[in-house]
This record gives structure tokens, sequence and C-alpha cells, in this order.
């Protein structure tokens, strides 16, 4: 079960297909959000009762880009979900954690106070193929609309004020039989995705009480 080095050095990208890759709708800053969207994080609101000390915290993306080889791109949009900490992981995402980060040897961005956490409501996506580079993109949405508030490639050393730290895991599934024959498919999660409080407590207040705010310029 290898990790990214994002994961590995500390903190730090669809099914598989052979059809040509393809972009998925990239919201601008202010764009107005989806149907599926909305009730993707009416669910999320459903399962929270939990999470953080922000009663107002606004709903939460993650579009991971992929690029390949040839310089073909895929979009992968991921609803973040507030949780507690990693003890409120579960089923496939609670597994890779136990197994990359034992309990007494977990990064401080897991478990300090310091970071919001959020699991993605997908807990994991099958690889294309060989990724030549990963970008991130975190959206707050409020109000209906959404706001890019940051943007960076993989790597921790590339958000040097731990701002949004994700631990990315890949991992193999299990054979799966088709006739004699046993076939794995590569995979790859983002089980915590672990964003600096004082951070997006910030883009909160901005939401809140600037209307002339419009994320990323």
């Amino acid at each position: 079960m290898p990790l990214e080095p994002e994961a590995m050095s500390g903190p730090a990208g669809g099914t598989r297909a052979k059809r040509k890759a393809k972009d998925e709708p990239h919201p601008r800053n202010g764009s107005g959000e989806d149907t599926k969207a909305k009730k993707a994080r009416a669910q999320s609101r459903a399962d929270e009762g939990n999470t953080s000390d922000k009663h107002d915290m606004p709903d939460m993306s993650l579009f991971v880009r992929w690029y390949s080889p040839t310089g073909k791109t895929r979009v992968n949009h991921l609803l973040l979900k507030p949780i507690q900490g990693v003890q409120s992981l579960e089923g496939i995402s609670k597994d890779l954690v136990a197994r990359a980060f034992p309990e007494s040897n977990r990064p401080d961005y897991i478990t300090s106070q310091d970071f919001y956490k959020f699991t993605p409501a997908d807990q994991f996506m099958s690889l294309p193929g060989e990724i030549a580079r990963t970008e991130f993109r975190l959206v707050a949405t409020h109000d209906g609309y959404e706001y890019t508030v940051l943007e960076r490639e993989l790597g921790a050393h590339r958000d040097p004020e731990r701002k949004m730290l994700v631990t990315v895991i890949e991992f193999e599934s299990t054979a799966l039989m088709i006739g004699q024959l046993g076939m794995r498919v590569s995979l790859i999660a983002y089980p915590v995705v672990s964003i600096r409080k004082s951070f997006l407590d910030s883009i909160e207040e901005q939401l809140r009480t600037n209307p002339s705010f419009k994320g990323l310029s």
C-alpha cells in the first residue's frame, strides 16, 4: 500500500476507462452550484451532527485534477464531509488510515486541534493510468455560490503555511476473478483532508461579512 510523497513526508490525485479523458465542469469563483452537489451536501450535513466548533462552516469541496504524461487531464469533484477526527472515519477510509499511520505515530495534521478535518463522500477512486502531476483546488460554498479559496499542486512543500494538507494513499483492490484470470485494479484514496482552522475561519468570516469577497483573484 504505497503512499504518495505528501502523505509519506507529512501531509500532501474516477473510474478506470480507456476512453479519452475529458474535464468535468470546473466551477469558477462565484459560480452557481448544481443540483447534484446540493443533494450531496444536504446528506453531508445530515451525517455531520458532530464536527467542528464552528456552527456556520461553509460547505467544502476538493477538485483533484490529474495530468497524464501525454497532457490529458481529468477532474474529480470530491464533496467533503466534516469529521471530528480519524476516529470518525468509516469503512475503507478508516482501515487505510489505521494501516498507514499507527495510532502512536500519526502526523500532527491528523491529530492536532489546529486543523479542521474532512473526509470525501467518495472513499476511493480507480486510477486511469499513470499520473504525471496532480493539482488540488479547494472550494467553499456559501449561499449557493462556489468560491475557490486555495489552489496548489501535490506536495506538502508547496504549502509552507500548511493551509491544507491532504492524505494520499494508493492501494490495489482484491483480485477480481474473471474465469481463471485474476485482475487487480489500482486505486487511490484521500481519506483525510486537514484545513488549518485559522485559514478556514478567516474564509468563513469573509464569506459572511464581505460582499466583495470573490475567493482567489
